[in-house]
C-alpha cells in the first residue's frame, strides 16, 4: 500500500473513530486496518492515535496531520467532481454550513429527497450560528441569513425570509390589536437579545421606515423562548415567519400589523470561485432554492434568470416537482 492509500485509511478510522468501521469502508479487516496506521507513524516517526480497547482518539500531533490530509482529500474529491462537470453528475462529498434555523426547518425535512436525488453525494451538514471561515474549514457551501458585507467569496441569492409581529389570541382579547406601529407603545414586546439591548423592530409605512424598541419584560437571546412566551400571552413577538409557521397553520398565534411593510432576510450561499462549477455545488444550490419556492408564505425564492437554472444540475428540480405532484409533503422552511 503506498503512502496515498495510508494517508486514507488513516483518515477514515478517524471520520469513523473505529478500525473496525473503517476497515468495512476500505475493504480490510480491522487488523489490517491497524497494521496499516502503524506503518504510517513509524514511516512519520509520531503517534498519531490514542487507542483503547473502547474507543480511537487523536493525539496532538494525529490531529495536526489529519486536518491537512482530510482537506487534501477533499481537493482531490473536488478534482475528480470538476472532471466529470462535463457530464454533469453530482457526487463526492459536500460539505454545508448553515444557521440552526435553516436546518431545522428547511434543510432537515428536505435533505432525504436531496440524496435520493443525488446517490453519488455524501453530505456533511454542520449547523451553527456564528460565522466561519469556509476555506480554512473546508466547507464547501456557507448558507447565511444576512445582509453580506464586502467578501471575496461567490454569493448567490437563494430568497428571503420575512419577519412578522404575531401575539396569541388570548393576548388579543385581552389587550387589544394593534393598527400602526405606533400602538406598541402601549404592548407588552418580547424582545430578541443582541448583545446587551435588543434588537429593534423595523417597519416600512408610506416610504418611512419606523424603529421601535420592544420593552416589554421578556428579553432573551433564544427564539424558542419568545415564541413559547407569545402563544402563552405574554406579549407580542417579532419573529422570522419560519419561525411561528406551525402556530399560525394551528391558530396558537396571530399576525397583526400585516398592513405594514416587515424587514426581510435574504437567505444567501456562499462558496469559493473553484467551487461554482462543481456539479455536487449547483445540484444543492438548485435543490435549495427550489425548497424555498415550494414554502408556503415562510420564506420564497429569488428570482432565477434562465441561465442560472440552466447552469444547475438538471435533476434535482424536476425530482422535487415529481414529488409535489405525487402529493408529498413540501418542507416548511422557517428561521
Amino acid at each position: 500500500m503506498d503512502a496515498f492509500s495510508e494517508i486514507g485509511v488513516f483518515v477514515r478510522v478517524v471520520d469513523a473513530r473505529s478500525f473496525t468501521r473503517a476497515g468495512r469502508m476500505v475493504g480490510l479487516t480491522a487488523s489490517g486496518v491497524s497494521r496499516v496506521v502503524t506503518r504510517l507513524e513509524s514511516r512519520l516517526g509520531v503517534r498519531l492515535l490514542e487507542r483503547t480497547t473502547r474507543s480511537v482518539g487523536l493525539t496532538a500531533e494525529g490531529a495536526a496531520y489529519y486536518e491537512r490530509c482530510a482537506r487534501i482529500l477533499r481537493d482531490l474529491e473536488d478534482a475528480d467532481g470538476a472532471l466529470a462537470r462535463g457530464r454533469g453528475a453530482p457526487r463526492g462529498r459536500l460539505r454545508v454550513d448553515a444557521p440552526t434555523v435553516l436546518g431545522r426547518f428547511v434543510l432537515g425535512p428536505s435533505i432525504p429527497r436531496f440524496l435520493d436525488a443525488c446517490p453519488e453525494v455524501s453530505l456533511e451538514l454542520s449547523l451553527r450560528d456564528h460565522v466561519i471561515d469556509p476555506i480554512a474549514e473546508g466547507v464547501d457551501v456557507v448558507l447565511r441569513m444576512a445582509h453580506l458585507r464586502e467578501s471575496e467569496l461567490v454569493h448567490k441569492k437563494l430568497g428571503t425570509a420575512r419577519f412578522l409581529v404575531v401575539a396569541s389570541p388570548a393576548y388579543l382579547a385581552r389587550r387589544g390589536r394593534p393598527s400602526a406601529p405606533a400602538d406598541l407603545r402601549r404592548h407588552d414586546t418580547l424582545g430578541f437579545l443582541a448583545g446587551a439591548a435588543p434588537l429593534p423592530w423595523r417597519f416600512r409605512s408610506h416610504g418611512h421606515d419606523i424603529v421601535f424598541s420592544p420593552s416589554g419584560r421578556l428579553h432573551t437571546n433564544s427564539v424558542d423562548a419568545i415564541r413559547h412566551a407569545a402563544v402563552a400571552g405574554h406579549g407580542l413577538a417579532q419573529l422570522l415567519e419560519l419561525h411561528v409557521r406551525e402556530e399560525l397553520d394551528g391558530g396558537a398565534l396571530e399576525v397583526v400589523l400585516s398592513a405594514h411593510e416587515h424587514r426581510e432576510v435574504p437567505i444567501h450561499a456562499l462558496y469559493t470561485r473553484d467551487k461554482a462549477s462543481l456539479p455536487k455545488v449547483r445540484a444543492f444550490l438548485d435543490f435549495i432554492a427550489e425548497c424555498l419556492s415550494a414554502t408556503p408564505g415562510g420564506a420564497k425564492a429569488a428570482p432565477s434568470s434562465a441561465k442560472a437554472v440552466a447552469s444547475g444540475a438538471r435533476s434535482l428540480p424536476a425530482a422535487a416537482r415529481t414529488a409535489r405532484r405525487r402529493g408529498e409533503p413540501t418542507p416548511r422552511t422557517a428561521r
